[in-house]
């Protein structure tokens, strides 16, 4: 483990410094405070008590005032639920409030409904927790909002998050790897872990943060954390180092990206969790190159908002099927297959590629490097670099050094284009020609072709970072190399031409240096790549059989195995 007391002082002074002012809301969520927890602090801490007290007042009172934002009020309580919890549960606030104030913390949970509308897996978890820890807050009260005793709460949620966190166990997050909603999970988490009297659930809390980190070291080298993600925004695609993942992983392990401004949530600053020695070893001790192939549940709306509704997890039989290749010096993956089979309920197919970040080549030494290509959909459900929610117009495969990607655009108000990130200022050196454009980082060669050609953008804030190609049907293929291998980036180009793609737009395939792509699967020298993936994690130091619930990590001789059957932390 790593020594977090100089982590923690720096988290604390930045977080004194925020703004906790919900009425001048500055566009971030968590830096205006809007949610209180930044008002707590300044509480706990002695520090701008009257005003922190007022700030805190107004959110316990949340349904009694406009949004800050503009937003309806009951889009999102949860968050404000989640995070007020430190008022009640930390000594050093709570005895320093006034009755007024307690009795609108429990006004706002005892006679509200702070259930988001939005029927998405994490809201739905993060009003269990808040709701658990309510109850068990304000034992032997009965709660107006919900019409049942604080014991009769108590004991369903318990019994809904158990299940829960088993359903992550054995089948991962259903907004896999995402760099903003992972860490909201871990947010939770580590809530339920901080306040829970429940000693099993505290142990499972502590068990799935751990699982979070090492699937998160399973994609990434330091904090450059690569590949193909879920739910995502366009901050953290753009500049890895600007993510709430990077900067959550940065906290706990250290690396390039972690510096004393850092932003993570003021449940971290006053939990004792830490990630478990075993997590510390494989970090430290990772051998590159190494594969990781992986299998995630895929997103369905409602099967756990209000109760759990097995007949919607009983629709989802397809899967992402997830690869990821990392080296010292890059990273490249993508959703290799995406099976979207979700009988009788259209919503989620959709949603399950919303603002998800399909394939990307990503560079170790800066996070703000990376190049991926993209549907931009239309302006009312996609935007610029997030999204394929309702067009899912994308097919994709990477391996080692080679990433394909094909788009067929046939829903009608969808954009006849796509695009391409790709910094040009940090090549070193650029052959552009009319379909390829050919790179120099470092101690690598890169190739990029785009079937239709392509422009440069010159308008904007990504004025030579966006590459356009117009039309409905395109091919896009990448290759990465090392140097070492050539004589010249110029002989780097012309042996990589002398590979033909083959895209075939009728049928709907594409082809380049024995691999070929397909809308339904692929294939490599002949051989069908199989589908779905039998492990939800599937590398050298990472291993677990889909649904098992049984996660084994290796390093060396040693293995340990976190067991959600026996809710233990085995070492073997």
């Amino acid at each position: 483990m790593i020594d977090l007391t100089e982590h923690r002082e720096n988290l604390r002074k930045t977080l004194l410094n925020l703004s906790f002012d919900s009425t001048k809301f500055e566009g971030k969520h968590w830096p205006g405070g809007i949610y209180g927890d930044n008002a707590i602090i300044h509480i706990i801490e002695n520090d701008n008590t009257e005003q922190a007290l007022k700030m805190l007042k107004h959110v316990a009172n949340w349904f009694e005032h406009e949004h800050p934002t503009g937003r309806r009020t009951d889009e999102e309580p949860d968050f404000a639920s989640i995070k007020i919890l430190m008022a009640l549960y930390d000594k050093r606030c709570y005895d320093k409030l006034p009755e007024d104030i307690k009795e609108d913390l429990k006004k706002f949970y005892t006679k509200n409904d702070y259930r988001s509308i939005y029927a998405s897996e994490n809201h739905s978890f993060m009003f269990r927790v808040s709701r658990l820890l309510a109850a068990q807050f304000y034992k032997g009260e009965y709660f107006e909002n919900y019409q049942k005793s604080a014991e009769q709460l108590y004991k369903e949620d318990t019994e809904y998050i158990n299940e829960f966190i088993d359903f992550r166990a054995a089948e991962s997050w259903g907004e896999f790897d995402s760099l903003g909603y992972l860490c909201e999970d871990f947010i939770i988490l580590n809530t339920l872990y901080s306040y829970t009297d429940d000693p099993g659930l505290k142990n499972k809390a502590k068990m799935i943060m751990d699982v979070i980190f090492l699937d998160m070291i399973a994609d990434s080298k330091g904090a450059v954390y690569g590949g193909a993600h879920g739910r995502s925004y366009t901050g953290g695609i753009i500049d890895r180092t600007n993510c709430e993942a990077a900067w959550l992983y940065s906290y706990f392990f250290g690396g390039d990206c972690y510096n004393p401004d850092i932003i993570v949530s003021a449940i971290t600053l006053y939990s004792d969790y830490q990630p478990s020695e075993i997590v510390y070893e494989v970090e430290r001790n990772k051998k590159f190159p190494f594969e990781n192939y992986e299998r995630k549940h895929l997103h369905c709306c409602g099967a756990w908002y209000n109760d759990i509704r097995y007949d919607k997890l009983a629709m989802i039989t397809g899967s992402i099927n997830k690869h990821t290749y990392v080296t010292e010096d890059y990273i490249l993956g993508s959703v290799n297959l995406q099976s979207d089979y979700y009988p009788g309920s259209g919503d989620n197919k959709g949603y399950a590629h919303h603002q998800q970040h399909e394939w990307e080549l990503s560079f170790t030494d800066n996070g703000k490097v990376k190049i991926f290509s993209h549907h931009p959909g239309s302006s009312g459900e996609h935007n610029r670099w997030t999204g394929d929610i309702g067009c899912c117009c994308g097919s994709f495969y990477t391996n080692k050094n080679t990433a394909l990607a094909m788009y067929n655009i046939i829903e009608k108000n969808m954009q006849k284009k796509i695009n391409a990130y790709c910094p040009l200022e940090y090549f070193k050196n650029k052959i552009l020609e009319s379909k390829y454009i050919f790179l120099e980082y470092g101690k690598l060669y890169i190739s990029i072709y785009l079937s239709e050609g392509y422009r440069i953008n010159k308008e904007d804030g990504y004025t030579d970072r966006e590459l356009i190609s117009e039309g409905t049907q395109h091919a896009v293929v990448l290759r990465v190399e090392y140097k070492d291998k050539f004589d010249s980036l110029q002989s780097f180009a012309d042996s990589i031409k002398k590979i033909p793609v083959i895209f075939d737009k009728e049928a709907k395939t594409v082809k380049f240096d024995g691999i070929e792509l397909r809308t339904d699967g692929n294939s490599e020298n002949g051989k069908e790549n199989l589908y779905p993936y039998k492990k939800v994690y599937d590398c050298y130091f990472l291993q677990s059989e889909f649904g098992s619930k049984v996660i084994t990590v290796i390093n060396g001789s040693k293995k340990v195995i976190y067991d959600f059957n026996q809710n233990k932390i085995i070492t073997a």
